[in-house]
């Protein structure tokens, strides 16, 4: 693939972007970006920052830069609100690319299509590295109260723990609180982040996958684990979370014990935004596992 953007029409009709740089390098690396309904934004400084590898990142389904269909259709529900849409969708993504075997890598709801693609695909892969996310999607959940009740008073906690319960996404005193909390947990280490005139997020997509409690998932990602079939991945696998993620450091090291070639970094001084807050650690750790060899690689 030559360096640059691509429009990929995928067999469904849809279309989206893509971007490839450090084009002819032996080394081929597609990452997965967030949300659902974010963008590939997030590995801006990829290509720079690893250059031993060609990578590539694209735009998901409903995500800003690719199409955008309309959700509450029920027919474009049917057949794409599920987690095993976008896991075929990257797989369309590599075939178009031509990747027989290549790295993939994967941030938080990212993280999730990376370990169910290596489940189902593990003959392209020659190495996976999650960023973000664990093998359950209640950890991320259960996480955001401990960290909600950190940042906030104990009033205010109280406050949005009861209108979530109750279903209250659009009270204004509940947004006011959590942005608080956005604001704080987000900016925590580092203000640098991608600004746009207007908001990028795909919330409709968001909002019906994983619902809008951000104490508890709702929607086609509820109840969502992998757990108990963590160790049938034998790709070696490296798993990138801050040392306050929203996944919690000992799920995460519970994980890595399940993987048979797993290896867990711990990012100092990083959030769940871990790639913006600590970018020297975190590329030294990528670029040190892309050189390794397999054989060094286990838990």
């Amino acid at each position: 693939m030559k360096n640059g953007t691509h429009i990929l029409t995928l067999p469904n009709g849809y279309h989206l972007w893509s971007h490839t740089e450090n084009a002819g390098q032996s080394d081929k690396m597609i990452a997965v970006h967030g949300g659902p309904g974010d963008t590939h934004e997030s590995f801006e400084s990829f290509p720079a920052e690893i250059p031993g590898a060609e990578i590539t990142c694209y735009d998901q389904l409903g995500s800003w830069y690719s199409d955008q269909p309309d959700f509450s259709d029920p027919k474009v529900a049917e057949r794409t609100l599920k987690i095993d849409y976008f896991v075929d969708e990257l797989e369309q993504v590599r075939r178009q690319l031509g990747y027989e075997q290549f790295t993939l890598l994967g941030y938080s709801w990212g993280g999730m299509i990376a370990l169910e693609y290596a489940l189902k695909h593990p003959e392209h892969l020659t190495k996976l590295i999650i960023v973000g996310m664990a093998d359950r999607d209640a950890d991320f959940t259960d996480r955001m109260k401990e960290e909600v009740d950190k940042v906030l008073t104990k009033d205010e906690a109280e406050y949005v723990f009861l209108e979530a319960k109750k279903g209250e996404f659009d009270d204004a005193l509940f947004n006011q609180f959590m942005g608080k909390f956005y604001r704080d947990y987000y900016t925590r280490f580092s203000q640098s982040q991608t600004k746009h005139a207007v908001d990028t997020t795909n919330y409709q997509l968001a909002d019906l996958m994983m619902g809008r409690n951000p104490f508890q998932t709702s929607g086609v990602m509820a109840g969502w684990t992998v757990e108990k079939r963590v160790s049938e991945i034998h790709t070696p696998t490296l798993i990138l979370i801050g040392d306050q993620d929203m996944i919690p450091v000992k799920r995460a090291q519970a994980m890595v014990k399940q993987l048979p070639h797993g290896k867990l970094a711990i990012i100092p001084d990083a959030t769940h935004v871990s790639i913006r807050d600590n970018p020297e650690f975190f590329f030294e750790q990528v670029n040190n596992f892309l050189t390794e060899s397999d054989t060094n690689i286990q838990n």
